[in-house]
């Protein structure tokens, strides 16, 4: 791709990024009225922090916005076309988010979730990214790998929705995410993933504005499910291809990005799985053990703790920049001992306070 080209390219990338923008931003005051009108609040409860009724309709803005962001930027650009299969992966996000809806609306068992999930995903997810060629290969076997990926699709679609939990947290964490593969498609040159994901940040800039703390609009599952589907979606799609970037840029430097990006709300399901198992609970059943839930019971705002988990998330990048020569393995094992080395620092840590923009420490709870 010439300088000229790339240039051309992120003027279009931009375009397609301002009207899911506009499309988002437009559609959510009309969906806190509509909620308001038809009663479809996310209600309040003994787990949940907020104590008004909220709009659980953010998913229908999410994904009216990228679709349109995807329509508009397939007009303007005629000379680039999205292939059968990505039209096909575009079906797959109406389902997810069609699911999604339904169980905002009438509610499904922990366990009907997962079997639908997994459904969508072995159905409609087949790429042939840096991601699935490394399963394909370690496993030798094309069927053995894809049910395994889908098996880890669904662990990244619902540790995306476990972060809905906080007002701002969720789209936060996948703005962040979805930059990450934005860029990477960008040196990769693939067009259709590339324009999925600048889609995709501009409708989450446009719901985030009314989801920051006091939240004025949730995304609800439909919004959390199509959020993680894509994320998931972009995780095993984006491809690996030699530009010369560096003779140390390989295919398991690209994984290694990859799968530190979904790190933290993977090492969130692995610990709350686990620990709820450990208790004799249900894994499906939530509680307020969520890394989000820990740090404002430390005295964190909303606000505070959306940045210490971002920053968080921001470290694992870097961390998997920095040390590329090491194996993947090692990487994420190091990088899920230093996640629950904090959390453990931060359950024993004394309560805080915010006063005047500063942390204060107001008492000890040991």
């Amino acid at each position: 791709m010439s300088y000229f080209d790339l240039n051309v390219s992120l003027v279009f990338y931009f375009l397609a990024f301002l009207v899911s923008l506009l499309v988002s931003f437009y559609f959510m005051p009309i969906l806190i009225k509509a909620a308001d009108k038809f009663k479809l609040y996310d209600l309040p409860n003994e787990r949940k922090i907020h104590s008004d009724f909220i709009s659980s309709l953010g998913g229908v803005g999410i994904y009216f916005s990228v679709m349109i962001g995807l329509f508009v930027s397939r007009l303007l650009t005629p000379d680039q076309h999205f292939d059968s299969s990505f039209y096909f992966i575009l079906l797959g996000m109406t389902v997810i988010f069609i699911n999604g809806l339904g169980d905002d609306l009438f509610g499904y068992t922990a366990k009907q979730k997962f079997f639908i999930q997994f459904a969508i995903c072995f159905a409609f997810i087949d790429s042939r990214g840096a991601i699935q060629i490394y399963f394909e290969e370690l496993f030798n076997s094309y069927l053995l790998s894809r049910i395994f990926l889908s098996i880890g699709l669904v662990a990244v679609i619902n540790s995306v929705n476990l972060l809905d939990g906080i007002d701002g947290l969720a789209a936060s964490i996948g703005i962040f995410i979805t930059f990450v593969f934005f860029v990477l498609n960008i040196i990769h040159g693939n067009y259709p993933l590339t324009i999925l994901s600048v889609s995709l940040l501009g409708a989450l800039g446009g719901f985030l504005y009314f989801n920051f703390n006091p939240a004025k609009i949730f995304m609800g599952d439909s919004g959390s499910l199509l959020l993680g589907f894509i994320i998931a979606l972009l995780a095993i799609s984006t491809p690996y291809r030699n530009y010369s970037i560096s003779i140390y840029y390989t295919k398991l430097h690209v994984i290694s990005i990859i799968l530190s990006v979904l790190a933290f709300p993977i090492f969130e399901v692995v610990r709350l799985f686990f620990t709820r198992i450990m208790s004799g609970k249900s894994p499906f059943i939530g509680d307020r053990n969520h890394l989000h839930h820990i740090l404002v019971d430390k005295g964190f705002n909303q606000m505070g703790a959306v940045l210490v988990l971002l920053l968080i998330n921001f470290l694992f990048v870097v961390f998997a920049i920095t040390v590329f020569q090491l194996p993947i393995a090692l990487l994420l094992t190091l990088e899920f001992l230093g996640y629950l080395a904090f959390v453990f620092l931060l359950k024993r840590s004394s309560v805080l306070s915010f006063s005047s923009g500063m942390l204060t420490k107001i008492r000890d709870k040991d």
